[in-house]
């Protein structure tokens, strides 16, 4: 199984999110009932360790917060877009949160994440060879993504309560990835 933890985004948050998603045919979207915050990709588990798994995360403890999402960017810089995400804004509980989640992993042989965590919602990716296919019903690639990192989307702003986080199962079709909530886990 495909594994990794998440923040389930409330309805308002993913509907304020797909209205800012840029439109383009070089531009594959995260469908909006599929936008949220990973927290950590955790890959390819077994059954024996998926159990270990659910179990350890009920350890993860944090208290409710509010989540700010706000203003657009994407990895891994403008000149070469390959992701593009709408930013969160850093608290010390989501940090918390995720150290506690990557201490709980580790203790059943989750390797450590060596990447800093850098919170952020996936909203579109720029599909492999950046072909623009731009054609007379849709205005090129790059000014597509200015308006994006420039234009009303970068002023995107909602808040939304956070009190719980979802271990999900992801599986790959043709279309894109679904995701399967596995267990929610609340705060504390």
């Amino acid at each position: 199984m495909r594994l990794f933890t998440a923040i389930a985004l409330p309805d308002f948050a993913r509907s304020e999110l797909a209205a800012i998603q840029p439109s383009h045919p070089d531009i594959r979207l995260t469908p909006e009932s599929q936008i949220h915050m990973t927290l950590r990709y955790i890959g390819e588990t077994d059954k024996v360790r998926t159990r270990r798994i659910i179990h350890a995360l009920t350890h993860v403890t944090f208290r409710p917060f509010d989540i700010e999402l706000m203003g657009t960017g994407c990895f891994p810089n403008p000149s070469d877009p390959a992701i593009l995400w709408a930013g969160v804004r850093y608290h010390p509980v989501l940090g918390e949160l995720y150290d506690s989640m990557q201490e709980e992993l580790n203790s059943v042989g989750v390797p450590m994440e060596s990447r800093t965590f850098h919170p952020h919602v996936t909203l579109g990716r720029i599909r492999i060879g950046k072909k623009d296919r731009s054609g007379p019903d849709s205005p090129p690639l790059e000014t597509v993504l200015d308006n994006f990192f420039n234009g009303e989307p970068s002023r995107f702003h909602v808040t939304f309560r956070m009190d719980r986080f979802r271990l999900y199962q992801s599986r790959l079709h043709s279309g894109g990835a679904i995701h399967h909530c596995l267990q929610e886990y609340r705060a504390s």
